[in-house]
Formats: C-alpha cells, sequence, structure tokens
C-alpha cells in the first residue's frame, strides 16, 4: 500500500478549525495517523507540536499516543533551558515506551546539559546519537534498559587540540568498580557553567587529562556539585596549575549523602573544603596537593596567621591551603571522618593540631602522635616543644593530664617519608603505643605498616619489630 505524504504547516490554518470531515485526511482512523504522525516526528523534530495544532481530533490522537513522542530531536542553537523542556515534555508523553535521543552540538560542552533530563529515565533509553561537534552513536542494550538509572558519572577535561578520538567519546559501560553499576563517561573542554536539572549520579568523577589544559574554575566544581544532590563520592584529580583563581564568595553546596571524597593533585583543595556541607562524610583522601608556589589569593579567616612553630616546609602555600580547608571543613558540619589519608599533602602544625583535636572518630590515618600534657599545650603555643619535654617515663604514668588525640586510631601507614627521621618515627610510636598498650589496651594501635621511608633503618625496623611484634610489617 502507498501513501501520499500530507504536508501540514499550522502558520497556514487562520484558525484552529476541524479539517473538513468528508477530506482524506479527515476520514483516516486514528491507528493510521499515528504511523503517519510518527514518520513525520522522525523526521521534523518539533512535528508532534504541529500536527497536534491542526484539529482537536488530531491534538487528542497526538496526545494520546506515546509512538508519537519516541522520537527527541535536540540541538544547542536554542537555549539550554528550551531543549530541556522540550526533552521533559517529550518524556512525558512517550511513556512508558522507550525513546530515542538525537542531538546536534555546535560546542561538545552542551552535551551533559541537554542529556541532563533523560538520565533519571534510562530504563527507557534506546539509542543516542550525536553529531555535530562530536559524531557518535551509542545502542543502550537491554541489559542497560534494565536499569533504572546511570550511577556514575566520569568527566575527562581536555583541550581540543590534545584530545585523540578515544578522549572524545561519550559512552556508557558497565562501571568497572561495581559490576552491577553504569557509568556514564563524558569528555569535555569545560564544565558546564549552570546546571538547572538536577542529575540523579551517586559517584562523580572529574580528572584533567592534559597538561595543557585550565584547571577548572571552583564555581564551575561547586555548581556541578550543586546539580548532584544524592552523590555519595566525588573525585576530583587534575594537574597543578599555579593560576589563581578568587575562592571568596563561593557557594556552599549541601551534599547530605557524600561519604567519601578524593582530592588528588590539584590547587582547588581549600575551595571544595570550604564549600561543602558534608554531614556523613567518613572517609577523605588528599593525595599530591603540596606545591612550592602560591595557591591562592589573600584569606582573612580565623587560623590564617603564620605558623607559631616555624616548620621546615618546601610548600608553605599548599600547607597551608590544606590545613585551612579542613579547618573550615569541621568547622561548618563536624564530618565524622574515619579514614584520613594524606599522601604528599601536609599541612603546618597549627592545623594538625586543630584537625586532630576535632576528628574524635578518625581510625585510619598515616601521621604521628605522641601522648600530651593538655594543660602545658594550653600555656604554650608550640606543640613540637610540649612533646619533646614529656620524656619517656612521664608518657607512662597514669597523669590524668595526659590525652592522646585519635583515641580511636587503629591502623598507621606510613609511606614516602623521606624527610621524616627513623629515630622520630621509632620515639613517637613507642611512647604513644606503650601508653595506650598499659592505660587504654582497647584503644590501642593494631597494625603499623612503614614503606619507602628513606631515614628508616635497619634499626629503627628491629626495635619496632620487638616492641610491636606482628602488629608492625615494613613493606
Amino acid at each position: 500500500m502507498e501513501f501520499s505524504t500530507i504536508s501540514v504547516d499550522a502558520r497556514s490554518s487562520p484558525s484552529p478549525s476541524l479539517i473538513p470531515v468528508t477530506s482524506p485526511a479527515g476520514n483516516l482512523p486514528a491507528e493510521l495517523l499515528i504511523e503517519i504522525f510518527a514518520f513525520s516526528a522522525s523526521v521534523d523534530s518539533l512535528a508532534p507540536l504541529n500536527l497536534g495544532s491542526v484539529c482537536r481530533f488530531w491534538k487528542k490522537v497526538v496526545d494520546e499516543s506515546p509512538r508519537v513522542w519516541q522520537v527527541v530531536v535536540l540541538n544547542d542553537k536554542r537555549s539550554i533551558a528550551a531543549s530541556q523542556a522540550q526533552a521533559k515534555l517529550w518524556i512525558r508523553r512517550s511513556a512508558p515506551l522507550h525513546f530515542d535521543v538525537k542531538l546536534h552540538v555546535e560546542n561538545a560542552d552542551n552535551i551533559l546539559p541537554l542529556l541532563a533530563p533523560f538520565l533519571p529515565v534510562f530504563h527507557r533509553w534506546s539509542q543516542l546519537t550525536i553529531t555535530g561537534a562530536r559524531e557518535e552513536s551509542v545502542c543502550l542494550s537491554d541489559t542497560f534498559s534494565r536499569l533504572d538509572t546511570l550511577n556514575d558519572l566520569s568527566i575527562s577535561l581536555c583541550d581540543d587540540e590534545h584530545a585523540d578520538d578515544a578522549c572524545r567519546s561519550t559512552f556508557v559501560q558497565y562501571s568497572p568498580l561495581w559490576p552491577n553499576r553504569i557509568a556514564m563517561n563524558i569528555w569535555l573542554t569545560r564544565l558546564p557553567n549552570e546546571m538547572s536539572t538536577p542529575l540523579q549520579f551517586t559517584t562523580l568523577s572529574i580528572t584533567e587529562q592534559s597538561l595543557c589544559s585550565t584547571l577548572p574554575d571552583p564555581a564551575a566544581v561547586l555548581g556541578l556539585l550543586q546539580a548532584c544532590p544524592r552523590l555519595e563520592s566525588f573525585t576530583l584529580s587534575g594537574w597543578k596549575n599555579p593560576e589563581v583563581h578568587e575562592f571568596h564568595n563561593l557557594p556552599v553546596v549541601s551534599l547530605p549523602r557524600l561519604h567519601t571524597m578524593h582530592l588528588r593533585r590539584t590547587t582547588l583543595a581549600r575551595a571544595i573544603l570550604s564549600n561543602v556541607d558534608v554531614p556523613s562524610l567518613s572517609k577523605l583522601y588528599l593525595a599530591n596537593l603540596n606545591v612550592s608556589y602560591n595557591v591562592g589569593s589573600e584569606f582573612y579567616e580565623p587560623g590564617d596567621s603564620e605558623d607559631e612553630a616555624h616548620d621546615y616546609s618546601q610548600s608553605p602555600w599548599s600547607d597551608q591551603a590544606t590545613g585551612m580547608g579542613l579547618r573550615n571543613l569541621i568547622t561548618r558540619c563536624s564530618p565524622p571522618i574515619k579514614t584520613l589519608e594524606m599522601d604528599f599533602s601536609d599541612m603546618r602544625t597549627k592545623d594538625f593540631i586543630y584537625v586532630f583535636d576535632r576528628l574524635t572518630q578518625l581510625e585510619d590515618f598515616s601521621s604521628l602522635l605522641k601522648p600530651y600534657d593538655e594543660a602545658a599545650l594550653a600555656d604554650s603555643s608550640s606543640w613540637t616543644s610540649t612533646s619533646q619535654e614529656t620524656d619517656h617515663d612521664t608518657c607512662l604514668s597514669p597523669s590524668p593530664s595526659l590525652s592522646v588525640r585519635l583515641p580511636r586510631l587503629r591502623n598507621l601507614e606510613l609511606y614516602n617519608c623521606h624527610r621524616m627521621s627513623g629515630d622520630a618515627v621509632v620515639e613517637t610510636l613507642m611512647q604513644r603505643v606503650r601508653y595506650t598498650d598499659r592505660f587504654t589496651p582497647a584503644a590501642t594501635m593494631q597494625e603499623l605498616i612503614i614503606d619507602d621511608c628513606d631515614l628508616f633503618k635497619a634499626g629503627h625496623e628491629e626495635i619496632l619489630s620487638k616492641e610491636f611484634g606482628r602488629r608492625f610489617r615494613l613493606d
């Protein structure tokens, strides 16, 4: 059977009057109209709206026929808000059927905002086709479609000139960490400035892939976090760029479900830590944050003054940034952090004191902590000198003024401590463990690992092996 093409232009009709019932179009059954309208919708992205404006009967057929709304065609020539509104209408009208998404983008950075409305209904998504600045087609299998939504979003930032074909792809795959979770991997040159549609991701990773790319603006990172209110895990990994960003007047982002955060190779640690409200955070990993150049503008927050201990450091600015970020984080929401890892990430002495005095639930950390005299410390600005004056016998006496920071600390790993002397390691650990073994055995250390510490020699290993027994391991 052959059908002649029916062309309808709503603008040519002076009013939404009915097509004469005597015309061939007026006599077509609804089932046939649905097939014709579905074909038209696959060719013209706005055909369902135009067809529905012809007459009341056609509008009823269009509005009540999910088949007509199964192809969603968007482009970034229109505003993002208008495209998102169109997407939500098509999603609603096509239910409960599957749908295909076709994007034409001149700017690849618009892909994520355009796809945002479709992510909560991932189980109905059949095909994704992208043309323009990015050319690709993704067929979402039946296996993927049985899942309710995408769980993980991985964003790779890379300059156009340094991106290869693999880096440019936008694709969906099983998460490498969780076999029953689905991850979307997307390449962008910059983070979207604004996300008006909430994203349902529970895991977000932002990684710079090019040495020449510009570090993400902290406001853009926080804006993306704000668009993910259900986030449980966040990773920011970049190249440490000496460019100074404005860190003042940034929004505070509430992430009530976030329990794990990784900050690696970035100069945005202070900006992120100081502007997130994470009352459930239990695991914090800081890696490669030390830099030898100034990482921020002037701050005037409590604690920004010079470190009274005058610690030697090759990274004084990043030490201060890391410490002040943790201070602000703890002050804002007092998170129940149990695991804190700091790899090539340092703080000033006074920041360590501030942080450890308040992280009362910490169980796993990589640092050295002796029992200390609270009364003496209250009268002294230097924790180092107070600790040195506390001799071995004093630490073993049950004096009520002696305290142990991080009373729940069970596991300690020291690695890449190239400037820490073996004598200091042995002295501090012996004092702490002997004190806790004798007076607070339920809270004493259960495992000690020392790895790649240049100044930790065989003699130090022998002392700790004798004292700790199986609790000590040298990797």
